[in-house]
């Protein structure tokens, strides 16, 4: 018994060419690439831990060193904004509505100082050995028991919906362009680092 795709003559096609398929030269690509990243991440670390702790230390240490550099700036600043001050104090020629206009800014932008009643208000961590108050509920997770980031934005939300003039966070005046921020367990206010 002969098989009829194997005789010409009956008419029936030969067996199909094997057809070109992307799929594989994708998939061979994709096994190049991964061991080309394998061989350069062993080249470069060289049998040596690429993410050590040094590393981390020297941010770290980057971020303390900007921060103080902010500091001063700030206190540079401040000194500048004295001595504008004593120069505008002299008549510079401008029109009752230009120093109008110019108060309205400066109110707005928050570098007026203000008088008046004052309110402090101090968050504090829970201490490390809190426990729940209520029956029913579960006992504090760690990171239940640190201010974060809402915490500190809900307090100051709370102060200018209650009418507050103007909000001092540590030392620095917020002002329209503030942002409250918390990286970890750490404060970023206007380019300052403040830890717990």
């Amino acid at each position: 018994m002969s098989n009829s795709a194997d005789s010409p003559g009956t008419g029936s096609s030969p067996e199909p060419a094997r057809r070109f398929r992307p799929v594989r030269i994708l998939t061979a690509a994709v096994f190049a690439l991964a061991g080309l990243i394998f061989f350069t991440s062993f080249d470069t670390a060289k049998g040596t831990n690429i993410r050590t702790d040094a590393s981390l230390l020297k941010l770290s240490d980057l971020i303390h060193e900007r921060s103080r550099e902010n500091g001063e700036l700030d206190e540079t600043n401040g000194a500048l904004r004295k001595d504008i001050e004593a120069l505008a104090e002299r008549d510079d020629g401008s029109t009752k509505a230009e120093d109008d206009k110019l108060t309205a800014l400066e109110k707005r932008a928050g570098t007026q100082k203000l008088e008046g009643e004052g309110l402090t208000v101090t968050l504090n961590d829970a201490p490390p050995d809190a426990t729940a108050k209520l029956p029913g509920y579960p006992e504090p997770q760690p990171d239940y028991l640190v201010i974060h980031q809402q915490d500190l934005q809900a307090v100051v939300n709370a102060l200018w919906q209650g009418g507050a003039k103007g909000i001092k966070v540590m030392d620095q005046r917020l002002i329209s362009t503030s942002a409250v921020r918390c990286v970890g367990n750490t404060l970023i206010l206007q380019g300052r680092v403040y830890s717990p």
